[in-house]
């Protein structure tokens, strides 16, 4: 808490206040960094507020010292401990956010083959081909961004650097249980947390947000969907119905993608999105997808 209150005093003193120099979604955290104290009355306000609370927090532990505070029942806890060591099972978090699903593992990696990695739609590589694949693709996105160095901001500029010096691993690839269908099946998931490429989709998606206000659809917040609703006079025996595609960003033709991102329409906001030129965001586009 105190390093937050710090940092705010220190970025307010400083004037830090234009989008060119700070973007949230792009900030990355100095971890050698320390914020300077903050005005004397404001440290007396911390160390006072800090004091209290290790009062507090004493207190409750000498009232607790002979107090189970364990959420679980010992037989809860002991059950937890069983599944976590269990090797036959896989427990996964399932589509749609319907809880944990627990599989049997043999039957899980079955599934993972047969559904998917050895489908067409997947290709096996060679540990090294893989390693080789990635550094072209390394290589390539760093040759984008230091070709275009001088159309990004000082913010976007910082966060390419110090996303470059990270440590990074390759995507992960594993399947959530449809436990909503029959029979079930397997949602396919490509986590690319703390990847490489997981540094270019985070900055793309900051630049696509700009192009929200041009889509005719777009709504910012789902409660404007009732208000508009609540005002709309229906016919009596009118019905509402909402739809959803099928794998829907599987099945966007990458290529057409990329040319419907070059056409931009007519009219829309073009602040931070101009300064870098279209045709780079769809290349960057690709190879942070490939």
């Amino acid at each position: 808490m105190a390093y937050s209150i710090r940092t705010k005093y220190c970025l307010d003193e400083g004037s830090i206040n234009n989008p060119n120099e700070y973007i949230k979604q792009l900030y990355i955290k100095n971890k050698n960094w320390n914020p300077p104290p903050a005005p004397n009355l404001i440290e007396e306000k911390i160390t006072e507020f800090e004091k209290c609370l290790k009062k507090s927090y004493n207190t409750l532990v000498e009232k607790a010292t002979r107090t189970n505070l364990t959420n679980p029942t010992p037989l809860q806890a002991s059950a937890l401990k069983s599944l976590k060591n269990n090797k036959i099972i896989i427990i996964k978090p399932t589509d749609k956010n319907l809880g944990p699903a627990a599989m049997d593992l043999k039957q899980y990696l079955h599934q993972i083959l047969k559904e998917h990695l050895l489908s067409k739609d997947y290709k096996q590589l060679t540990r090294q081909s893989a390693l080789n694949k990635m550094d072209d693709i390394k290589n390539s996105l760093k040759n984008i961004i230091k070709g275009h160095n001088n159309a990004l901001s000082k913010a976007e500029v910082i966060y390419f650097q110090c996303s470059f010096q990270l440590k990074h691993r390759l995507p992960i690839f594993y399947g959530l249980p449809k436990v909503h269908k029959t029979p079930m099946s397997l949602c396919p998931v490509v986590s690319n947390t703390n990847s490489f490429l997981a540094i270019f989709s985070i900055w793309l998606d900051h630049k696509m947000k700009e192009l929200l206000p041009v889509i005719k659809s777009y709504i910012k917040i789902s409660s404007a969907v009732i208000t508009d609703l609540k005002n709309r006079h229906l016919p009596e025996g009118a019905l509402i119905f909402t739809i959803d595609a099928v794998s829907m960003y599987t099945n966007i033709d990458t290529s057409i993608g990329n040319k419907r991102h070059i056409r931009l329409p007519s009219g829309q906001p073009r602040q931070a999105t101009n300064r870098l030129p279209n045709h780079t965001v769809s290349e960057n586009s690709r190879n942070s997808h490939a």
